[in-house]
């Protein structure tokens, strides 16, 4: 119970941890949990981070614990997990981004996430507004009043903006990360595709037409894209 929780900064740690984690007891040695020093429980146990004990003395965190043998298999050798399902990799995702595990939350969330990471999204707020998306179109599946509508979106030249920017028309759409006036992108296509992907939009034409790099600052070019909003 949370009562019984003692909350601690603590410099010393035994060379055996014991943890509890959401009410899963799991063991294991404290170099495997130091063996990412930058990451959550990097942090926790080198005494730079409170921690928190249960009645048993075990270490407390107040986390979901059914993926989180995956997260202390990483730590200990690298393992990376296979056979997960839809939902579980989503689970770890959620745990890894946590825990600050850049590398596996990387590998976890394959292209998709890792285009969005390079252009500064993936993470924190993205991965919610993806986690809510599915639930919210999950739901719609048992509910006979949901229903979807498709917004459509364009990139092209900024014209009116100097720098040669490329921008969304119309602008300033939820969960896009722009750089300038909620309407500039950046200044080549492809970067601009790939945040518009990380908010969740899909080209209308797959593969999408890309101009080449000569013709990408001029007006005579466009890129349609859609996005399904659940209600």
């Amino acid at each position: 119970m949370i009562g019984d929780l003692v909350h601690d900064v603590l410099a010393e740690f035994p060379s055996v941890i014991h943890l509890n984690v959401g009410g899963r007891r799991l063991t294991t040695t404290l170099a495997s949990l130091r063996s990412d020093p930058d990451s959550m429980l990097g942090l926790m146990f080198s005494g730079k981070h409170p921690v928190l004990r249960d009645a048993d003395g075990c270490y407390f965190i107040d986390r979901d614990g059914r993926q989180f043998h995956h997260i202390l298999n990483y730590l200990r050798d690298g393992t990376l997990p296979i056979g997960l399902s839809r939902v579980d990799r989503l689970e770890l995702l959620r745990e890894a981004d946590f825990y600050g595990l850049k590398s596996l939350y990387g590998f976890i969330g394959g292209p998709t996430v890792q285009a969005a990471m390079m252009t500064g999204g993936g993470t924190g707020a993205w991965l919610r507004s993806l986690w809510n998306d599915l639930a919210k179109a999950e739901a719609a599946d048992f509910s006979v009043n949901s229903h979807s509508h498709r917004v459509y979106a364009r990139l092209r030249y900024g014209q009116e903006y100097s720098g040669d920017w490329i921008v969304s028309s119309p602008r300033n759409l939820p969960h896009v990360q722009y750089e300038l006036y909620d309407a500039c992108l950046a200044r080549d296509p492809v970067t601009a595709l790939n945040k518009m992907g990380a908010a969740g939009f899909r080209p209308c034409l797959e593969p999408p037409i890309v101009p080449a790099s000569c013709a990408s600052c001029h007006d005579n070019w466009e890129i349609m894209m859609y996005k399904d909003v659940w209600q």
